[in-house]
């Protein structure tokens, strides 16, 4: 079933005092020309901020109706929980030859990916591969009329653009795309276990593979700031303004930046990580479980999926473990003895590894890219609440976050 109905307005707080903040963090340059990638990547954070969707469920069922022709049941839809960009939960009105209402997660691209038609374009035809090949993820619908599309490919169009009705957005355009719902329970909201870990790790292992058959995945390398081949960028002053006066953050940020230069980027300089297609984001808000929580049923948020190093998937996965292992209470774990975070490691990485191996340099790095991921998530979540402290999905990972790394970096 559909999470609980947010507020209709993404950002009510929102105003010309946040605007007039987020310009005014957007990038502090360093002493002498910082390189292309970091400038571009840092004022591509804020901007996401400014060019957030600001869009309700009413103007979202209109949108949808208008480009797929999907009537939707407005009092079923629901606005769903997002970073940068706006979800709405979409389910179809009463249909008139008997077949069941279908359900769909339709989403607002903020105004810095709508520009990348390439990026997005490469996305839809990864989803398409991986639902023609068994995976229970989001497939892209296509538009109902290939004029109202900007895609420019000789493939089916899969998106539509629409320009912000936001007047602090005047000139901002967002794409808006349908997906097929993928149901089923979140891992977030099932009892963690080892053997429950020990799938989730077997399941992305096998999507690694369907990614690595993929033709096109090179399409999708980009400079993104969550890559963790960038992770450097979170030590930049606009992110690092939002720890000022919190020596104990500040200190686990620097250790994990120390470990990240000392073992992972020599590796990486030695072309010893092996590089290709990853999901990007495999977390326990976006795997998919059965109804009873024990089998995985698929993968959601395909946003973050990039041309990088293989290893940073499950290094990933495994950082948002950790944040779930030490938020969760006694009722949410069963199975596990002495040490849960490092029994849930272990049991994800052998699930991982009878799909997908990894070579003695990657598990090396494995943990050290794990904290790198959760200092990420930690330092960029702290940022964005102090952009909007009113919106309390930017901390839904950050204040944990901070608990887990040091977990991590005790290991």
């Amino acid at each position: 079933s559909p999470p609980p109905l947010l507020p209709s307005s993404p950002h009510p707080s929102q105003g010309a005092s946040l605007a007039a903040r987020a310009r005014a963090t957007a990038f502090f340059p360093l002493p002498g020309k910082p390189p292309r990638a970091s400038r571009v990547m840092s004022e591509d954070e804020a901007r996401r901020k400014l060019q957030k969707p600001r869009v309700g469920l009413g103007q979202a069922t209109k949108v949808v109706r208008e480009l797929y022709g999907v009537a939707a049941d407005v009092g079923a839809s629901k606005r769903l929980e997002s970073y940068d960009d706006a979800n709405f939960y979409i389910r179809e009105a009463k249909r008139d030859d008997g077949h069941p209402p279908r359900e769909f997660v339709c989403k607002y691209m903020n105004g810095v990916e709508t520009g990348k038609k390439g990026l997005l374009e490469a996305q839809n035809a990864m989803l398409v591969h991986l639902a023609k090949a068994g995976f229970k993820v989001p497939t892209p619908q296509p538009l109902k009329s290939s004029s109202l599309s900007s895609s420019s490919s000789s493939s089916p169009p899969f998106y539509g653009i629409v320009d912000a009705t936001d007047k602090e957005q005047q000139g901002v355009r967002h794409a808006v795309r349908l997906f097929t719902w993928v149901s089923g329970r979140l891992l977030c909201d099932a009892i963690l276990t080892p053997e429950v870990l020990e799938r989730c790790g077997e399941y992305l292992g096998r999507l690694n593979c369907s990614l690595d058959s993929f033709d096109q995945g090179a399409k999708l390398k980009r400079e993104h700031l969550w890559d963790l081949q960038y992770f450097e960028l979170v030590e930049k002053p606009q992110f690092a303004k939002a720890l000022e006066g919190d020596e104990p953050k500040q200190l686990l940020l620097a250790e994990s930046m120390k470990r990240y230069r000392g073992n992972v980027l020599p590796l990486a300089k030695a072309g010893k990580l092996r590089t290709g297609l990853i999901h990007g984001d495999f977390n326990d808000a976006n795997i998919v479980m059965d109804v009873d929580g024990e089998k995985v049923g698929g993968a959601i948020d395909f946003g973050d999926s990039n041309f990088s190093w293989k290893v940073n998937d499950p290094a990933i996965a495994l950082g948002y473990i950790i944040i779930a292992i030490t938020k969760a209470d006694s009722k949410k774990m069963k199975g596990f003895n002495l040490n849960p975070p490092a029994e849930a490691m272990e049991s994800f990485v052998k699930g991982f590894t009878k799909c997908y191996e990894l070579n003695a340099d990657e598990k090396k790095v494995l943990l050290d890219l794990a904290a790198c991921r959760v200092a990420t998530s930690a330092t960029i979540g702290w940022y964005s609440a102090s952009l909007d402290p009113s919106d309390p999905y930017l901390k839904f990972h950050a204040e944990p976050a901070w608990k887990a790394l040091k977990v991590l970096l005790s290991m």
